[in-house]
């Protein structure tokens, strides 16, 4: 009924937890397809091991080609009716299959999403611990096409919609309309895979639990490591989600203020980003002064309203302009975060 497809890269051991709890899932109609996406022995070695333990895991070695191939190649392999994704370094819940086949296959839904926990590390006697912060919104059932597109907005503002680990899948649904996802990029992949596929689809429905628990705070994640096109990634997810919104003919004064303010956090995050490489102060605020003056920035800063009181007080040092008191503020934030990731990651949750 079910195929998981878990893409892995030089993961070591975290892949073993992470399929030690889709073995241990409550629901056992499934496959779990590993994509050994060109790792080291250690971890190619331990998903042989996994496999040969098992006879629902079934694994593939590949050329490293990126997590969008090995996810795409474990599409073309799977042969259940639906699909989950799952990262290698991330865990689930034992009920969660069950509680999300068993709701795919009562109401007859093309589309399950369930809530998540952002699980972030800190330190505690020397030991490094994990709080579980929890992402989910109340249960909904979404029964036509219009329903879904009244929605949309609120689904995508809830940041249930970004993520591919959360959802449930229908795979003739993906392979009927060849949905893929888009090679080379950083990241952003999981969105355009979303995108494509609630393009294809009438009825969804919102589990209002928390079942997947995502690692968080990755040292060596894509925006943990500085790059120099952050600007241009976040500028293309702008585009694309403004198009999306205007594909589906509800770009409105309510979709262009969510969009506008999705960008406006995405800028933040791209300032924040300039502090993990090795520029100087100076350096730093010539790029912050680059961002202010792009045109998406100017049009996101125009019409956001931003609702958390971070974001609120964010806004107001943005729009001053002032590349050096955006510099003092953002240095702080980052310092912050590195500190107390939790806290961070609390504040970070709401825009």
């Amino acid at each position: 009924m079910v195929s998981i497809i878990v893409p892995v890269y030089n993961t070591g051991i975290a892949v073993k937890k992470c399929v030690d709890s889709l073995i241990q899932q409550s629901y056992q109609d499934i496959e779990i397809i590993l994509i050994d996406d060109g790792s080291d022995h250690e971890t190619a070695d331990i998903c042989d091991r996994l496999e040969q333990e098992n006879d629902k895991v079934i694994v593939y070695h590949c050329q490293n080609r990126g997590v969008s191939a090995a996810r795409n190649y474990g599409i073309e392999k799977a042969g259940g009716k639906y699909i989950f994704f799952a990262d290698s370094d991330d865990y689930a819940e034992s009920q969660m299959l069950e509680v999300m086949v068993g709701t795919a296959e009562k109401y007859r839904m093309q589309l399950i999403i369930a809530g998540y926990y952002f699980d972030t590390p800190y330190m505690s006697d020397g030991q490094q611990m994990y709080k579980s912060i929890e992402q989910k919104i109340p249960s909904c059932r979404i029964d036509t096409k219009g329903e879904l597109r009244a929605e949309m907005i609120y689904l995508w503002d809830s940041s249930l919609m970004y993520n591919i680990w959360n959802k449930l899948f229908e795979s003739k649904i993906i392979k009927e309309n060849q949905i893929c996802f888009p090679l080379g990029k950083a990241f952003n992949e999981d969105r355009d895979f979303v995108r494509e596929y609630l393009c294809h689809i009438q009825t969804a429905y919102v589990i209002g639990e928390c079942f997947y628990h995502y690692i968080r705070e990755n040292e060596m994640g894509a925006t943990n490591v500085y790059r120099s096109d952050m600007l241009a990634i976040r500028k293309e997810e702008f585009s694309c989600l403004k198009n999306f919104f205007k594909s589906l003919e509800i770009y409105n004064d309510e979709s262009r203020e969510y969009v506008s303010r999705e960008h406006f956090d995405r800028i933040v995050a791209t300032v924040e980003n300039m502090f993990h490489g090795n520029m100087t102060a100076g350096e730093i605020r010539c790029e912050i002064r680059k961002v202010m003056k792009d045109d998406d920035t100017r049009y996101a800063m125009k019409y956001t309203r931003p609702k958390s009181k971070k974001m609120k007080v964010l806004y107001l040092v943005f729009r001053t302009h002032n590349t050096v008191i955006i510099f003092t503020v953002m240095k702080v934030i980052y310092l912050l975060r590195k500190k107390y990731p939790v806290l961070f990651y609390r504040l970070r949750q709401s825009r």
